[in-house]
């Protein structure tokens, strides 16, 4: 089996497939290591968590997390790239419906080991929303190269010269020839890489793109971007040829995290002025919850800090609420099938579910003023007022 970092498309595909999966009685493992600093930096952790869910877990409870974990620790051994920073793990055992899902990443992951019901899916929305994908364009005098950045890694790169021209200095050229003939051709090979960049850009659906290079090159490609484009640039980064590609790539993530950020806090902004006028935003956990039930969430927005108290769901009709269960008797049907629920992991897995976007918002005074989530609306709802 060949084994490689997982790519945003793999991984929404893989957060739809989480959400998806149903509740059993056997439990299900969500492991999440970084692996930044080797095996120093997760082993003692994992074991530390590990020795603590041997003692809470009993009789088959025990027996199905000992199955689901040696599929676990089969692969940490065996299976880790060198050069991946974050590897997200998710197990369960045969008697619950056998599955087991690896995916490793260029970008670092907290280490935080759960077992619920269903899979834990936070830092990998998390994830998603920081890093995603970008595309670089890195110029210099007598190169380009167009890279895509996609969720840490580069995953694509096409390179773009016009070093040919050099070959005819001396047999068919003079160096003033030469020289004349490079400056006619600056401003085309400039036009060239644009055009290169905005179709590829165009196929692959990229809405981020990052100048780099030479300063004087990259501003003069800036002026020349047509407006599609123009719309798309997030920042330019100068760097000397002799950069190391890693090094160019790291410098353009610290750059794009940052305007991601800004990116939420305005979105978080947008859901406050979506309060303010009635019908295109909701707050607080049971609003959203009920919002995303009935498909009207355009954007989940989540502050990093929101941690809501346990809510309960009825695993026989479905039926759910954010408050404590006072017993386990459901509302809605009855019966005695009520159990706790993780209203956070809740509110992601309709979002990964119904594939609507999750926007994590870091340091929001506003946002946790109305309860730490709210949702942008896709549907405007017409209030009756016999209601």
């Amino acid at each position: 089996m060949e084994i490689k970092k997982t790519t945003l498309d793999e991984l929404r595909q893989n957060i739809a497939l989480l959400a998806s999966v149903e509740e059993s009685d056997a439990p299900f493992i969500s492991c999440y290591l970084n692996l930044e600093n080797g095996l120093t930096s997760w082993q003692e952790t994992f074991n530390n968590r590990i020795h603590i869910l041997r003692r809470i877990l009993k009789g088959c409870d025990r027996t199905d997390f000992e199955e689901a974990l040696g599929k676990i620790e089969t692969y940490l051994m065996s299976e880790l790239l060198p050069e991946s920073k974050g590897v997200a793990i998710f197990s369960r055992g045969l008697s619950g419906g056998s599955f087991f899902l690896p995916m490793q990443f260029a970008a670092p992951l907290p280490n935080w080991i759960v077992v619920n019901p269903t899979p834990n899916i936070y830092h990998l929305m998390e994830l998603k929303d920081n890093y995603h994908r970008y595309i670089i364009l890195l110029v210099h005098e007598d190169r380009a190269r167009i890279l895509e950045v996609n969720l840490g890694a580069v995953t694509t790169q096409f390179w773009l010269n016009h070093s040919e021209l050099q070959l005819r200095v001396g047999s068919e050229w003079s160096r003033s020839h030469y020289q004349i003939h490079q400056m006619d051709r600056g401003e085309h090979f400039l036009h060239e890489k644009i055009l290169v960049l905005e179709q590829l850009m165009n196929s692959g659906g990229h809405s981020h793109l990052i100048l780099a290079g030479d300063p004087d090159i990259t501003e003069r490609i800036c002026h020349a971007l047509p407006n599609t484009l123009s719309e798309k640039l997030v920042d330019m980064i100068p760097t000397n040829k002799y950069d190391q590609q890693k090094d160019v790539v790291m410098a353009t993530l610290s750059n794009f995290i940052k305007y991601e950020e800004q990116e939420s806090q305005t979105i978080a902004e947008k859901l406050i002025d979506g309060l303010r006028s009635q019908n295109l935003a909701v707050a607080g956990s049971r609003e959203c919850l009920n919002a995303l039930k009935e498909g009207d969430v355009d954007i989940l927005v989540m502050a990093s800090n929101y941690h809501p108290e346990p809510g309960w769901i009825c695993t026989d009709c479905n039926a759910s609420g954010t408050e404590a269960p006072e017993t386990p008797v459901c509302t809605e049907c009855g019966l005695s099938t009520v159990r706790p629920l993780d209203v956070k992991e809740e509110l992601l897995r309709l979002a990964g579910q119904r594939e609507r976007p999750v926007e994590v918002v870091e340091h929001s005074d506003a946002l946790m003023s109305v309860g730490g989530v709210g949702c942008l609306l896709r549907i405007i709802k017409v209030v009756s007022n016999n209601s």
